[in-house]
């Protein structure tokens, strides 16, 4: 029994590995179930949080709220709306990440759960990277033409990475000391990697 937190830049592939790890293992998933709790719990939407999360509207939503009533930006996005800023934001994620850690056996992607769950008993994180030229190939399939400089693309999902990091938990966003395995997928296939995750808990 084991909670196990995935994290990985864009492109590396974390996602896929993380679903495959949660099935051999027979365990949860949770990845898009956080957008959709957060969502609910602040009563906005999932395309909020994500725009949120990308950091679109971060800047702006904290600056008008410090200088326009929140009935105001209500009636502006809409009604009934709820509301998110940074405190927010990651008392839910926290709460969120806490209460899903709470049903055991499962697989939590991103976010910095590895961080939020540091000293959590049967916690295990593990990082996942890939080589530049392999997150490259695997971005241009992600993005289908959609981004004329991939590469460029790359690096400014990396920095978003590490603000997200350095803003909401002080930490370096690639200390190894925060990870208990790195895996590195253009060493290894996902299934030598899977196999080391669950030698790992097993142990």
């Amino acid at each position: 029994m084991a909670v196990i937190t995935i994290f990985g830049l864009y492109a590396s592939k974390k996602r896929g590995f993380g679903r495959a790890l949660a099935r051999k293992l027979n365990y949860d998933y949770a990845d898009r179930e956080i957008i959709r709790e957060l969502a609910r719990r602040a009563n906005i939407s999932e395309e909020y949080v994500e725009s949120y999360e990308d950091g679109r509207f971060t800047g702006l939503m904290e600056i008008l709220s410090k200088t326009i009533s929140m009935n105001f930006i209500k009636r502006l996005i809409g009604g009934s709306a709820g509301h998110i800023d940074s405190k927010i934001y990651f008392k839910l994620l926290e709460e969120i990440v806490i209460s899903l850690a709470k049903r055991d056996n499962i697989v939590i992607v991103g976010r910095g759960s590895h961080c939020i769950l540091q000293g959590y008993e049967n916690a295990y994180f593990i990082k996942i990277k890939s080589e530049w030229e392999e997150r490259v190939k695997t971005a241009s399939q992600l993005l289908a033409s959609r981004i004329c400089d991939v590469e460029e693309y790359i690096l400014e999902q990396d920095k978003k990475e590490k603000k997200f990091m350095d803003y909401f938990y002080n930490v370096d966003w690639l200390d190894p000391s925060l990870f208990s395995m790195e895996i590195n997928l253009s060493k290894v296939s996902r299934e030598e990697g899977i196999q080391q995750v669950i030698d790992l808990i097993s142990a």
